[in-house]
C-alpha cells in the first residue's frame, strides 16, 4: 500500500494530475499507517484534559501532577499488558486506551482528594485517607467494574474477548494496583501538603465515603 502510494504521488507529478491507488483491502489497513501518532496525540490530549479538570477542582499543581503520575503509569502498563497478550494496536485497542485515561481517574483521585484534605503527618493523612475511602474504592469501583468485565470473558465473539475482556480485565487489575497499593506509599513520601477547606470536615470526623 505504501509502494502503491508513493507510486501514485511520482506519477501524479509527472502527469500533473491526481492519481490515487484504490484496493478493497486498503480500507482495513489505511489505519495501521498512522496509529502509533494518532494513539500518542489523542492518548495526550487526553491526560493533558485531566490534569487541567484535576488542576481546577484540586486547586493544587502538586496533587494534579500525582494524579497525571498515576495515570500514565497505568496506561504504560496497560501497553505492555498488550504487548503480552499479542493484542494489536488498532482502531479498538487505541479506543480502549483512550477511554482506559478516564477510567483510570476514579482509581486515584478519591485517595489524592481524601489524602489534601487531612491533617496530620504524611502518614496519619495517609491512613484516614485509606480508612475513609480506601473501602469505598475498592467496593464501589474496582468491584464493580470486575464483575461487569468478567461477562465479557463469555462472549463467543472473540473481538469482545480480547480487545474488551481482556484490556479491561488488566485495566481494572493495574488500576487497583496503582491506585490502593502504590497511590497511598507514593502520597506517604511525596504527597503535597494539606489543603484545608472551609466547611468541610470541621469536626474533624474520620472521612467518609460519598462513593456507591
Amino acid at each position: 500500500m505504501r509502494a502503491a502510494q508513493e507510486f501514485s504521488a511520482k506519477v501524479s507529478r509527472s502527469l500533473k494530475m491526481e492519481i490515487y491507488p484504490y484496493s478493497v483491502f486498503y480500507m482495513f489497513f489505511e489505519q495501521y499507517l498512522d496509529i502509533w501518532k494518532t494513539a500518542l496525540i489523542n492518548l495526550s490530549i487526553a491526560i493533558a484534559a485531566v490534569f487541567v479538570v484535576c488542576l481546577i477542582i484540586t486547586c493544587s499543581f502538586w496533587s494534579s501532577a500525582i494524579i497525571l503520575l498515576v495515570i500514565a503509569m497505568i496506561i504504560i502498563d496497560l501497553l505492555g499488558v498488550m504487548a503480552v497478550f499479542h493484542i494489536q494496536l488498532n482502531a479498538l485497542s487505541v479506543v480502549n486506551l483512550i477511554m482506559s485515561v478516564g477510567i483510570a481517574v476514579e482509581f486515584c483521585v478519591h485517595i489524592t482528594h481524601a489524602f489534601s484534605i487531612s491533617s496530620g503527618d504524611r502518614n496519619q493523612r495517609m491512613k484516614e485517607a485509606l480508612g475513609g475511602m480506601g473501602a469505598s474504592v475498592f467496593s464501589g469501583i474496582t468491584l464493580t467494574k470486575l464483575v461487569g468485565v468478567i461477562v465479557l470473558g463469555f462472549s463467543r465473539s472473540e473481538v469482545f474477548v480480547v480487545y474488551y475482556f481482556k484490556m479491561y480485565l488488566a485495566l481494572v487489575l493495574l488500576g487497583f494496583l496503582h491506585g490502593l497499593v502504590f497511590l497511598p506509599v507514593f502520597l506517604s513520601m511525596f504527597g503535597p501538603s494539606p489543603r484545608h477547606v472551609q466547611g468541610e470536615r470541621q469536626d474533624h470526623r474520620p472521612l467518609v465515603s460519598s462513593l456507591p
